[in-house]
């Protein structure tokens, strides 16, 4: 067949067939820019920029790519995700084998994914869904996202068909869908714990590149801005060992969250850090290789979790007050069923296994009755000021109080330079109340996540700890929604984030 019989993006523009969901649209069509044959009718030669513009024309928000990665190369559109990023719209990847349902995997990463596409519909927004024809895989999810928004398996099917003539192509995909259910948890609730986490992550990739260089040394490398953007290695984000043991945090949480769970889940941290690989038979946490990588891990975490001793704050395990308390402990803000006083008690104990100073394990409860703040709502001023009314009753948190006082005074003189961090005025944040108050400020001074960023990382010091935790108090604020998603999709860690994140989900009702 020549190339003048083949199907072309102008003999046959793209097409979106429109299915109405909440305020929201859904738009469903074939793989944009494929190219080669088909098994229906003639054979295709698209133009992918011209498709993508015709979505964006569509006014579209979102794109979800249902079909593989060897399909996106098959189809000869591997550019398809940097050219919609480029057109100004979300890419998200939700891979299904064609014919398929949804496996572990989907399910896994759907956790995230599909809390962003019904946000979207929430608000208005038209989100596009694709596989290589654009019915089986397309048509099956765009009526599970239906059932997730309340409405019946049966008529979300319907409405899909009567939208695009042969969509949901088997039994076992209409089986599927007739088994999905209403999402029942509290969007908002669910945004925040996602970009607590997201955030953190996102966070400690963003200064990891950069945790052992001077300023003056991070300006020569990435200009005179700093650094501005996550430095991708082997096309991921690479987080340190302060999303490692946040994540073992959050483990902990879901598994009781008293202080035994907390030592278990970190000395399962230890071992990936002393034993190499994981085995075919690890569950949990410890099956994800990326976990089990030795990431610059703090001496006092390695030799405290090695003396087979738990720390306390009645009976310290050394005398350091070093940010490993502080870094690790976020998750504990974000259960919805314990308090404030909870959540400071528990924060500063499961600190203190490792961080016998008080302001190593202070900083620690501090931060995460913030972050229970934040979850409810509370703004970050509001989530200081029950923060250190927490502090304030407590004997040797002076140290801690102070530097949260010095931060909280420095964002509000309204400098526009925003040169407190840089100018080192809140210290390198490599003690635990230094890193706080490098991460409070830097939220408190912008509203914009690249902005947080770029204030929190770009200092002396310990940059993947400071940026970290100011992470994880903006997506405890602002949500998973408003940190940008080309920088979350790439984290290495991904896939283990969604698997820690799942528990902590389920209890956002």
């Amino acid at each position: 067949m020549t190339t003048a019989e083949a199907r072309t993006s102008r003999t046959h523009p793209l097409q979106i067939d429109e299915v109405l969901c909440l305020p929201g649209v859904l738009g469903l069509t074939f793989c944009p820019g494929k190219t080669g044959p088909s098994v229906f009718g003639a054979a295709w030669d698209r133009d992918l920029e011209a498709d993508v513009d015709a979505i964006r024309s569509w006014a579209a928000s979102t794109v979800v790519t249902l079909v593989e990665t060897h399909e996106l190369d098959m189809l000869q559109a591997p550019g398809l995700g940097q050219a919609v990023t480029k057109a100004g719209m979300k890419w998200l990847h939700a891979p299904i084998e064609d014919l398929g349902v949804p496996d572990e995997a989907f399910e896994r990463r759907w956790l995230a994914i599909g809390h962003l596409v019904r946000d979207d519909l929430r608000n208005g927004r038209r989100v596009v869904i694709h596989c290589r024809g654009g019915r089986g895989r397309a048509g099956l999810v765009a009526a599970r996202i239906l059932v997730e928004c309340g409405v019946e398996a049966d008529e979300a099917i319907a409405r899909v068909r009567q939208a695009r003539l042969g969509a949901i192509e088997t039994a076992a995909q209409e089986n599927h869908v007739r088994a999905c259910r209403r999402i029942e948890h509290d969007p908002a609730a669910v945004d925040r714990i996602l970009g607590c986490l997201f955030g953190g992550a996102v966070g400690d990739a963003f200064g990891y590149a950069v945790e052992f260089d001077r300023l003056a040394e991070i300006k020569r490398r990435h200009g005179p801005d700093g650094l501005t953007a996550p430095v991708s290695k082997g096309g991921k984000f690479v987080v340190s060992d302060d999303t490692q043991m946040t994540l073992f945090t959050a483990q902990a949480v879901a598994e009781g969250g008293d202080v035994a769970a907390f030592g278990e889940a970190y000395r399962d941290w230890h071992r990936t850090q002393t034993e190499g690989r994981p085995s075919a038979d690890e569950q949990g946490l410890l099956r994800w290789p990326e976990l089990w990588a030795h990431r610059a891990p703090g001496n006092t975490c390695l030799s405290a979790l090695a003396s087979g001793r738990l720390g306390t704050p009645q009976q310290r395990i050394n005398q350091s007050k070093g940010c490993g308390g502080v870094m690790r402990v976020a998750p504990i803000g974000l259960n919805k069923e314990w308090n404030e006083e909870t959540v400071f008690n528990l924060a500063v104990q499961a600190a203190a296994i490792t961080h016998g100073h008080p302001s190593g394990f202070f900083s620690a409860g501090a931060l995460a009755v913030m972050v229970r703040v934040l979850l409810e709502g509370g703004a970050i001023t509001a989530a200081f000021v029950r923060a250190t009314g927490a502090l304030s009753g407590q004997a040797d948190a002076d140290e801690t109080l102070d530097a949260m006082r010095k931060a909280f005074q420095l964002a509000g003189l309204g400098d526009r330079h925003k040169r407190g961090v840089d100018e080192g005025r809140l210290g390198e944040g490599w003690v635990g109340e230094e890193a706080l108050a490098i991460a409070l400020y830097s939220v408190l001074t912008t509203s914009d996540f690249k902005d947080v960023m770029k204030i929190a990382a770009n200092h002396d010091g310990d940059s993947d700890s400071t940026a970290s935790i100011a992470g994880q108090l903006y997506g405890a604020r602002h949500g998973l929604t408003q940190i940008p998603w080309a920088w979350v999709s790439e984290l290495d860690v991904f896939d283990a984030l969604c698997d820690a994140a799942a528990p902590l989900v389920c209890r956002a009702a």
